[in-house]
């Protein structure tokens, strides 16, 4: 019996390799498996390192040692010779063995080469056991290092290499690096501990689930690995153990619109100003009769009357709610202590929440979680340039006031170098730097700009001061009232007593934000903003009104007059922070002359101005309550800044 059913299988095998040689040469692919050592000449090997005999991912398997075996196997190891040949006699009677109480027991030897499989021995093995679908397959495995590359799939796998050590696993591949530290964080590991067989199992058990959930979509994209970290930093990961195949499927079915985006660069839509769309005369009279209300969710991590950054965001709430009257219902929720996933879930299924709106990125993971669960709900971050088709960020052009703010600096700061408090490493901070450093550097050619940030620890005023910098710029100085914190000013002229003469500060017009957000929402232009599945930043700046700079009664009439002047053009958009040629710290053209930068090429900077002292820190440099943030908004490593000495 067996011998009949090995038969058919090796018939259904070759009709299933001969359909993949087709498919393969009509998109003038190459039909047949890899060849490492074609490969290896090219990518010379640096090292060996024996991993003994494991159980590996069979669709992990990608090609073979040499290209003795080649022809007789089509790319994805089904075979293609005749039924009535020698080869096929063994094939068959593999699979007879497969099938009896023994099955095939033998491990196959191969290479492991940046994270892929080629087999030296037991090519039949892995064909039969493929017709079958196999998950696994045990082998004694060979790693090749490859030699040290910049290149982004080299660095993920120099990070691969230490997190297969701790987690004995090969089922994750992942072309970019940081990904396997985002794996690890999401199951609340540190990076360095060993990962014990009943962490290994579990995760194990939940990774099949989500191959089993990608199979079963049309798309083959992305990968399961780039499909389960998107998963795991959605959903809890406790959560998604409990859940079985079925709700699992269900939940990735739910973070489609995200997928599209995980593990690639594909652009977003920034919309750099707001658009409300003009209402016909029909939807007007509709909206006259029912007068149709928005219930709007503002879920803040802090307490505005502890919190600066809060109490912002809720004075915009405020604002909104007066000058939108009876149209909207809003409502704060404060995490606090709180489980931020169940807050979030609260304000929609009980208190009907259709429009939620996240003051903070590090609510960035419960508000994808909720957009997910309800598709009907709009959600926003704050948080810059997250492409994440699932909920929508929003943030402000700071770096223009930023610039003024410089150019403020550079009239009274003389021959003293100026001081610039930045808060984390993220996208958005190195162009407020850099724009700051241009007025400062506009109206003050020779001046330096003393780095620091807060998120390194201790007090970075008095570091600054101790350099010899008398006027501090960057991060707000919050001042003392009677009633509690103020909200500071953001320019400063220090005095050695550690008091402040105020200089001028930039506003974030948060309620102005809001307004116009919701007001094209209950306008319909939410959903004509960008088609369906497109990840959307509102990136909006002076010219919409949600940035100002305010100016000290103690500024100097003439100053006063050149910030009112830059202020007025700024918005007109008349003049531009970045006006080219610009270098950076060390000497390279990064902005040509005339040459414009985009949005993404602002948001994503990476390099300090020519004129800037102090370099950018790494993630491990931070305190711990810093490092979530930053993690969150990374910058990007394309081209990252030498540190100073």
């Amino acid at each position: 019996m067996n011998t009949n059913e090995a038969i058919e299988q090796y018939r259904a095998a070759v009709r299933r390799g001969t359909k993949y040689v087709t498919a393969c040469k009509a998109r003038e692919e190459d039909p047949w498996p890899t060849v490492l050592q074609e490969i290896l000449p090219t990518l010379s090997a640096s090292g060996r390192e024996d991993l003994g005999t494991i159980e590996i991912p069979i669709d992990s398997i990608v090609g073979t040692y040499a290209d003795a075996r080649k022809n007789a196997f089509a790319g994805n190891f089904m075979p293609l010779l005749a039924d009535d040949t020698e080869f096929a006699a063994k094939w068959i009677a593999l699979c007879e063995a497969h099938l009896g109480e023994k099955g095939i027991t033998d491990p196959i030897v191969c290479y492991e080469y940046m994270g892929l499989f080629y087999v030296q021995e037991g090519h039949k093995r892995v064909s039969v056991l493929r017709s079958y679908d196999a998950l696994t397959i045990r082998a004694k495995v060979t790693r090749i290092l490859p030699e040290p590359s910049e290149d982004p799939a080299g660095q993920a796998y120099r990070e691969f290499i230490p997190f297969y050590r701790r987690s004995r696993l090969f089922v994750l591949r992942f072309e970019k690096p940081g990904c396997y530290a985002r794996v690890e964080n999401a199951m609340g590991l540190d990076g360095e501990q060993a990962w014990t067989e009943n962490m290994r199992l579990s995760f194990l058990a939940l990774y099949w689930k989500v191959r089993e959930a990608c199979v079963s979509r049309p798309e083959d994209k992305p990968s399961v690995s780039e499909t389960m970290l998107t998963c795991m930093e959605v959903y809890p990961y406790e959560q998604l153990l409990a859940c079985d195949a079925a709700e699992i499927r269900k939940r990735v079915e739910a973070l489609k619109p995200d997928l599209r985006y995980a593990g690639t660069d594909e652009p977003k839509e920034v919309s750099t100003e707001p658009v409300i769309p003009e209402r016909g005369l029909v939807s007007k009279l509709i909206t006259g009769i029912t007068r149709p209300t928005l219930n709007v969710a503002f879920v803040h991590v802090n307490d505005p009357k502890t919190s600066v950054w809060t109490r912002g965001h809720e004075e915009g709430r405020l604002f909104m709610d007066e000058t939108l009257g009876a149209q909207i219902r809003t409502r704060s929720y404060i995490v606090g202590e709180q489980d931020a996933d169940t807050l979030m879930e609260k304000a929609i299924t009980e208190d009907g929440a259709s429009l939620l709106i996240a003051t903070a990125p590090t609510l960035l993971a419960s508000a994808r979680q909720a957009a997910a669960l309800h598709p009907a709900v709009k959600v926003l971050v704050c948080a810059l340039s997250v492409p994440y088709a699932g909920v929508r960020t929003y943030y402000s052009r700071i770096h223009e006031a930023k610039f003024i703010s410089g150019a403020i600096a550079g009239t009274m700061c003389g021959s003293d170098p100026v001081g610039y408090v930045a808060r984390y490493p993220i996208q958005g901070v190195p162009a407020s730097v850099n724009a700051f450093t241009q007025g400062l550097r506009m109206t003050n050619p020779e001046a330096k700009v003393l780095l620091e940030w807060s998120c390194l620890g201790g007090d970075p005023v008095k570091r600054l001061t101790a350099a010899g910098a008398r006027i501090v710029s960057g991060h707000p100085i919050p001042g003392n009232t009677a009633s509690g914190i103020t909200f500071g000013w953001s320019t400063v002229l220090m005095s050695e007593d550690g008091s402040y003469l105020p200089l001028a500060s930039d506003i974030w017009n948060w309620g102005r934000t809001y307004e116009q957000i919701v007001r094209a929402v209950m306008a319909g232009g939410w959903d004509k903003q960008a088609p369906e599945g497109t990840a959307v930043s509102y990136w909006w700046g002076m010219s919409s009104g949600v940035i100002d700079v305010k100016l000290s009664d103690h500024l100097p009439d003439g100053v006063r007059q050149l910030a009112d002047i830059l202020r007025d053009s700024m918005t007109r958009g008349i003049i531009h922070p970045f006006v080219g040629p610009v270098r950076d710290r060390n000497g390279k053209v990064r902005i040509e002359e005339n040459q414009v930068l985009s949005a993404e090429e602002l948001m994503r900077m990476n390099w300090l101005r020519e004129g800037v002292i102090g370099s950018i820190p790494g993630l491990q440099e931070l305190m711990p309550t810093a490092r979530e943030t930053t993690r969150l908004l990374a910058l990007p490593e394309d081209d990252p800044q030498p540190r100073d000495p």
